[in-house]
């Protein structure tokens, strides 16, 4: 038989996992020797180029080990034999933030220049699916296309696995190169006919089910090595198959699927066809997740605006810093870390990076308040608010007071205390004086957690002062089991929590459910016929205080300890449970649920019961929304190779829509979520005994992981029990209209994602924060004086700031990220905004770009600003 006029790339790379069910450390001693070869395969061949996987992160490493490598790194990045970046990780693309993996990019291009060239292609070809605003993230990036695997339908999202994927608002687009396969389809390259026939000419078949043209082949797999002698394997390919094989880079490859006439898909990639995306896994490792989600958040919302702060006005700390935090969490967030499909090891690993990341966030915030702290000569009875966006602030921060007293007010601004914590004096304390040392009683003190009703200038602070008194005022204790607000009340009554809002009633509007976990750290799963227990309250106290009133829900139930427990059905072991529930005088409605969990393989998610069924839920993902249905769930078994169920990841707000009004929660402890009927689920925990397991309820067949392959065993994952581990769970609700606008919805997590940062100058316990004793002020000019100050004030109030942070390239300068996460276009008044400054156009990496001040729907806008 002559060949078939089709000709096959194939391109020579590694998927280089960072950890899995092994640890960094045991795959930087595999780079050892790996990379240590792929050097000097490349040396020895200049014909062959090795693509290192698309995140610099592994080769910074291996770079430690041998910096005398250098050279001659950059000398075949520079011949386009090896190919580098851009990631730093290769990141989760569901469960991280929008600004995360900008990060992931901005950092990954940043230190690749200290090799020479990036591979200039969003390359992530593991990532468990695709949040539909990636085309987004890469052109704010610099980059035109991505390779990707998972969640792509062919014939129902595209016909072709090369096409054009457009974000939400259709006008950021890039080339998408699918690996129908995966990234293994040529692995362990051999010029023998068992090879060709059984393997790689198949794979081309395959592929040519859904394309005429030119087809991509990549060649590599797991911490596999460079190809040795790889031309003359191909010539003898070529002499056994029945295509034309050629040995190709992506970029060529991508240069040739350009030319041609492509498709365009608008959306996400979330679909279990030709892969397992693992639908459920939003939910392992809870513990690890919300770190996570806490740390982008501590980054993003706090830590970076006050380095931009603390820049301008003359307090010196390194933008590496800043960047060393960031290292941490996007190691932190690669697929299989952040996805939680780990050994127990590598979880503690991740919690160790993650505990490393907050200390130098804590830190960082400590050197810069207290440096501005001592250049303001505060005096204890003061405290320095910040401000971290451009928006005045207008509203409550909750902020420490260390005081004599069991109550304190402040002069000027409405002040409640909400908790205190009193210390014992203490003996025989020494004392350092000009005179000698000498041994004191030191007196007790408390420590007020306090609420303070505030105004704050954009992006800056204030300074306010306080008096000690002796009285304190005492909230009230209702004996009636109802606590109001304008127009929303909530009642308790015979276990359950009914909300009545505008003439409506909601009945057993708000409660927890538990059920069974026959699942791994890849999905949950369900025992058969295991009802779901709805977890009912057996106690109630409500409270008036001065600004909001207060229910506090508690109950406890005999569940069972065990799956085998639960599969007999024994109700065994006492569970507890709370949950607080605050409503304000203008409907604002918080919560926080706590529990320990002491129950094994199980799940456990808040449920918000409508009075009438969802239509749809809207969904908050990077920098806009998407409206979901439910997908039937019939005869899955012939389409997919896991159960698609109805379980969907959401970033920060979601709202389940009904004929009548929306409901929509905020938070920032978990991203996943489930709508059936009139009920709304959000995950608060699901815990796990194992890596991998086979034949589950939802995913039948093999084991997700290694588990199913030859010599691989199972693995315990007792730490992904999360046993003893205290749980809490904070989330705000509110009741719409069913056309709420998107507007609305997003001023309003605006206002939520605001941090309470404040410092008090005092001298009663010098380990509130760690290194305050140790912080030295330097006799360095400050631009500023005054107790109040504003670097930027935006009056806008439809204006959504993304981020800000500091310049990663130009000395004294700093990035404003603007978001549209609406629908409508909206115009940017830049020169009103900057006034007097010198402001420039640029994308993420900060390459110039035309100046445009309209910011498209569903899209950012970022500025230099000098």
């Amino acid at each position: 038989m002559g060949k078939l006029m089709t000709k096959v790339h194939i391109v020579n790379h590694t998927h280089w996992d960072r950890e899995w069910y092994f640890t960094s450390m045991d795959a930087l001693v595999l780079s050892d020797q790996l990379f240590s070869d792929a050097i000097d395969e490349l040396k020895q061949h200049p014909e062959a180029s090795f693509v290192l996987d698309g995140q610099l992160s592994i080769l910074d490493d291996y770079l430690a080990l041998y910096p005398e490598k250098l050279s001659e790194i950059k000398t075949l990045v520079a011949n386009k034999q090896l190919f580098i970046g851009p990631w730093y990780t290769q990141s989760d693309a569901f469960f991280t933030s929008g600004e995360s993996v900008l990060r992931n990019a901005m950092i990954g291009i940043f230190e690749s220049k200290k090799y020479g060239d990036y591979l200039p292609i969003g390359y992530l070809p593991d990532t468990f699916g695709f949040n539909a605003q990636i085309p987004l993230i890469l052109k704010e990036a610099g980059l035109e296309s991505v390779i990707m695997w998972r969640g792509l339908h062919l014939n129902k999202h595209v016909k072709s696995p090369y096409f054009k994927w457009a974000s939400l608002n259709g006008k950021a687009q890039v080339t998408a190169l699918n690996l129908p396969q995966g990234y293994g389809t040529g692995m362990l390259l051999e010029p023998t006919t068992e090879y060709v026939d059984g393997r790689l000419d198949p794979a081309v078949d395959f592929i040519k089910q859904y394309t005429d043209g030119e087809v991509l082949i990549p060649s590599g797999n797991d911490q596999l090595a460079i190809i040795h002698d790889f031309s003359n394997k191909v010539d003898q390919i070529n002499q056994l198959g029945k295509y034309e094989y050629k040995i190709s880079t992506y970029q060529d490859f991508l240069a040739y699927v350009n030319e041609q006439s492509l498709e365009t898909y608008h959306g996400e990639f979330r679909e279990p066809v030709l892969a397992r995306v693992h639908k459920t896994i939003g939910s392992v490792r809870m513990d690890i997740k919300q770190a996570i989600f806490h740390l982008e958040d501590h980054l993003v919302q706090r830590i970076e605006p006050l380095m931009v702060i603390a820049d301008q006005i003359g307090i010196k700390l390194s933008n590496r810093l800043l960047m060393q935090a960031w290292k941490k969490v996007l190691e932190s967030q690669a697929h299989d870390s952040l996805a939680g499909c780990v050994s127990d090891s590598v979880a503690e690993d991740i919690k160790h990076r993650l505990k490393e990341a907050q200390e130098i966030c804590e830190s960082i915030e400590n050197t810069i308040m207290k440096q501005l702290a001592d250049y303001l000569n505060l005096r204890p009875n003061e405290v320095l608010v910040m401000n971290p966006s451009p928006k005045p602030f207008a509203g409550t921060k909750t902020i420490t007071v260390l005081s004599p007293t069991a109550n304190v007010c402040f002069t000027g601004a409405d002040s409640v205390v909400i908790k205190e914590e009193y210390v014992e004096s203490r003996k025989n304390i020494l004392e350092e004086t000009p005179a000698g040392n000498r041994f004191i009683t030191e007196s007790g003190y408390y420590i007020l957690t306090v609420e303070l009703t505030c105004e704050l200038p954009g992006l800056g602070y204030n300074v306010f002062s306080f008096e000690e008194l002796s009285e304190k005022k005492e909230g009230i204790k209702q004996t009636t089991q109802q606590i109001n607000g304008r127009q929303l009340s909530l009642t308790f009554r015979d276990g359950k929590v009914d909300l009545s809002y505008q003439g409506q009633h909601f009945s057993d509007f708000l409660s927890l459910t538990d059920e069974a976990n026959a699942g791994d750290t890849y999905d949950f799963s369900p025992l058969e016929e295991e009802l779901v227990e709805l977890l009912s309250f057996d106690r109630c106290e409500c409270w008036i205080e001065p600004h909001q009133e207060k229910m506090v829900l508690s109950g406890q139930m005999k569940l069972p300890l065990t799956l085998a427990d639960r599969k007999a059905k024994r109700y065994n072991h006492e569970f507890s449970y709370q949950i607080t529930l605050t409503l304000d005088r203008k409907d604002e409605l918080q919560g926080e649920i706590n529990f320990k969990n002491s129950l094994l393989n199980h799940r456990i998610r808040l449920q918000i019961k409508n009075n009438q069924f969802f239509n749809k839920a809207l969904a908050g993902i990077p920098f806009g929304s998407i409206a979901r249905e439910n997908e039937s769930l019939i005869d899955w078994e012939k389409t997919y190779s896991e159960m698609p169920v109805n379980v969907n990841p959401f970033e920060k707000i979601i709202s389940g829509i009904s004929q009548d009004q929306g409901l929509t929660l905020f938070t920032q402890d978990s991203k996943e979520y489930e709508y059936q009927d009139d009920k709304l689920w959000i995950t608060l925990l699901a815990t796990t005994d194992s890596l991998g397991k086979p034949d589950l309820l939802y995913r039948p067949g093999r084991a997700s992981g290694d588990t199913t392959k030859k010599g691989h065993i199972m693995m315990d994952t007792p730490l992904a029990q999360q046993l003893d581990q205290e749980i809490v769970f904070k989330f705000a609700l509110r009741i719409d209209e069913p056309d709420v606008t998107e507007t609305t919805l997003y001023k309003w997590r605006e206002k939520l994602l605001q941090p309470s940062i404040a410092y008090q100058k005092q001298a009663l316990n010098y380990f509130v924060h760690r290194i305050d004793n140790k912080i030295q002020t330097f006799d360095q000019p400050l631009t500023i004086e005054a107790k109040e100050y504003s670097l930027l004030e935006f009056q806008e109030p439809d204006l959504f700031i993304s981020s800000i942070h500091r310049s990663y390239y130009s000395e004294k300068a700093f990035i404003v990220r603007f978001e549209n996460p609406t629908k409508e276009s909206r115009i940017l008044p830049i020169t009103e905004l900057f006034k007097g400054k010198n402001v420039q156009r640029i994308n993420a990496i900060e390459e110039p770009m035309q100046r445009n001040e309209r910011i498209d729907p569903y899209s950012v806008a970022t500025f230099l600003i000098k």
